[in-house]
């Protein structure tokens, strides 16, 4: 599996070619969210790759990328999207991203519209309530504590799972975060949330989600931020899917339904 640079940090990518060739050819670029790594998209690939060209990249401080001392801002890993893109010959690719890769990629898409031909988001991080801003604080703080492994473990568990949630999924993301080291956590956690580029808040987010010009499949599980998106969609062939009974891992806890949407989607996507 492959490496590239950007700027002195090795960032990992895994390219599968397609099993058979779909007319006109589609490139599909797959990213993980916060404290992910690109195996998430275990459960997608096998279908995506019968048809088209799929990437899943490490983002930078995850899976089997470097991990620099900083860098972390959502507009750091929009800038390693669009130079895997550039080294990999991916223009202009469809975008598949879960969680904090579905800010990076609608940057991504924003400032680089030439590399970036549509998106499919699922439970994005942005857009939330501003309301969140002091218990988001509280937990930034948490994850640089003397506690930090507990308070990230429940965070998934209090909030990213829900009593449907399997039980391979549960340990399989438990396992995933204590995978990540201690600072990183809380450094990522804090620029996704706080940083210069966030679109963590609703504020902030919406003129950035309004400035994508693409086609956009979004998969949500709140009624809130879907309304938000719904309002932000510029393209005709946009479509929001909420799914309201499953946790934040929608790709994982649903896939079949997931990639039956997708493949859809992707097949009637206008070229």
């Amino acid at each position: 599996m492959p490496y590239f640079e950007r700027s002195g940090v090795r960032l990992f990518y895994a390219d599968y070619p397609p099993a058979s060739s779909a007319r006109p050819p589609l490139n599909l670029l797959l990213v993980h969210g916060m404290w992910g790594a690109a195996e998430g998209w275990i459960y997608q690939i096998p279908a995506l790759r019968s048809r088209y060209r799929t990437v899943a990249i490490d983002l930078r401080g995850h899976g089997r990328s470097g991990s620099p001392p900083t860098g972390y801002d959502v507009g750091d890993h929009a800038e390693d999207l669009a130079a895997l893109i550039r080294h990999a010959g991916l223009a202009p690719v469809v975008v598949l991203a879960h969680s904090m890769g579905c800010s990076a990629a609608t940057v991504l898409a924003a400032c680089h519209p030439d590399l970036v031909h549509a998106l499919v988001v699922i439970d994005p991080d942005y857009a939330g309530d501003p309301g969140d801003r002091e218990w988001m604080a509280r937990l930034a703080d948490d994850l640089e504590g003397p506690d930090a492994d507990q308070v990230a473990q429940e965070l998934f568990s209090d909030r990213f799972h829900t009593p449907a949630t399997p039980g391979h999924l549960r340990t399989w993301h438990l396992l995933e975060v204590l995978s990540r080291p201690a600072w990183l956590r809380a450094q990522t956690f804090r620029h996704s949330a706080f940083g210069p580029g966030s679109l963590r808040f609703r504020p902030q987010a919406e003129p950035v989600l309004r400035r994508r010009r693409q086609p956009v499949l979004a998969f949500h599980r709140h009624a809130a931020r879907a309304q938000v998106e719904r309002m932000c969609l510029s393209h005709d062939y946009s479509q929001v899917v909420l799914r309201p009974q499953a946790g934040h891992f929608i790709h994982q806890e649903l896939a079949g339904d997931v990639n039956d949407s997708l493949m859809r989607w992707l097949s009637a996507l206008p070229r």
